[in-house]
């Protein structure tokens, strides 16, 4: 508890720091270093700390990744704050404590959203029902959280904000606002049906979509189902932070990012297309990495609906991520200009991408 409390405190400081930067380059440095120095300090509680460390390398990853165009110092600012308030969800859990936590993000998120008006419109009634809900007794409190957190989960029918949110919002805040997703998941039966249905409906319309933003939304809301069936899964996190992350640098680079006519070329940007296919296959519970395990813990669940439905997402979320790969790495080899990671961001993906294929290869020594 006395670590997460001190990393909070870092990440707030680190945005207090960079909030007041004039320079966005040497705003996004200074983040990395602030979001490194609490990645460190949190290991020092570890494996105790694993969820907060787990965000923490999230956080190194929205620092880094964070385009400076649309990320200036307060957005950036912003950014690490939601961080800190993710890992502050880490340090005690009480019921007002969670509450004001999950206020706080909301209003964080809102101050950064392009489209404040239709993202208050379903983020009011989502902290209202988390608060309530907290403070009801079971079986009904329970329930009313489960509807809140949906809300943020993008369940359908509940989703509509979530497209324009990741399309409008800078990358980093919507990535670091996804961060607590898991802490506040309920537990009641009904979470786990939920939750299945909503992944499978998320991948089954992020495989059809011709946008690579808009497909990224819908994964993220896909994952977010499967949170809602298992929990926080730091290797989930990891992964989909990641993801979000990398496309949100892809598109600083090239624009829209259109699936129908093959773009990019492998051999010039190869990190980046390495980035891109390891966090998806990361996040599609590909073998050899964290997230396969959890999708076969998931197969024990008792429900078979649940099994089923997590599966066929499973695989369908791995189908969007591979079409992604090759709509954006393997078209022509013209001269574009395109940039490979930076030495800043290829850190972040590095280490990140290392902690996943650890987790992985040896889920029990990193508590995954």
């Amino acid at each position: 508890m006395i670590v997460s409390a001190v990393v909070v405190l870092v990440w707030l400081g680190a945005a207090v720091v960079v909030g007041a930067e004039g320079d966005a380059r040497v705003a996004r440095r200074k983040g990395v270093w602030g979001a490194s120095g609490a990645a460190v300090v949190s290991l020092v509680g570890f494996p105790d700390s694993l969820v907060c460390t787990t965000f923490c390398l999230a956080g190194v990853l929205i620092a880094a990744l964070s385009p400076v165009g649309s990320h200036p110092p307060r957005v950036l600012a912003r950014a690490l704050v939601l961080v800190g308030l993710a890992c502050a969800f880490t340090v005690a859990r009480f019921a007002a404590v969670d509450a004001l936590l999950w206020a706080g993000t909301a209003v964080v998120a809102w101050s950064a959203a392009r489209d404040g008006r239709l993202f208050a419109l379903y983020h009011v009634p989502s902290v209202l029902l988390v608060g309530v809900g907290l403070v009801v007794s079971p079986p009904v409190g329970g329930v009313l959280v489960l509807a809140g957190v949906a809300v943020r989960a993008a369940v359908v029918p509940a989703h509509s904000w979530f497209p324009r949110f990741v399309a409008h919002t800078p990358m980093g805040v919507v990535a670091a606002f996804l961060l607590p997703l898991g802490l506040l998941v309920p537990s009641v039966p009904a979470a786990p049906v939920v939750g299945a249905v909503a992944a499978l409906v998320g991948a089954l319309f992020a495989v059809v979509q011709s946008d690579g933003t808009r497909a990224l939304a819908f994964l993220l809301a896909s994952v977010g189902g499967v949170t809602l069936v298992d929990g926080a899964q730091p290797a989930l996190v990891l992964a989909s932070t990641g993801l979000a992350m990398t496309v949100g640098a892809l598109t600083a680079r090239r624009g829209a990012l259109s699936l129908t006519t093959p773009a990019g070329d492998l051999a010039r940007t190869p990190r980046l297309a390495v980035a891109y296919l390891g966090f998806g296959l990361a996040l599609a519970g590909f073998p050899l990495l964290p997230g396969f395990a959890n999708v076969h813990r998931l197969l024990d669940h008792p429900a078979p609906f649940v099994v089923a439905a997590v599966v066929v997402a499973v695989a369908v979320n791995g189908m969007t991520v591979l079409r992604g790969f090759l709509g954006l790495f393997a078209g022509h080899r013209a001269e574009t200009g395109e940039r490979d990671l930076t030495p800043l961001e290829n850190y972040a993906v590095a280490v990140t991408l290392s902690v996943l294929v650890l987790g992985g290869l040896a889920p029990g020594f990193t508590g995954w």
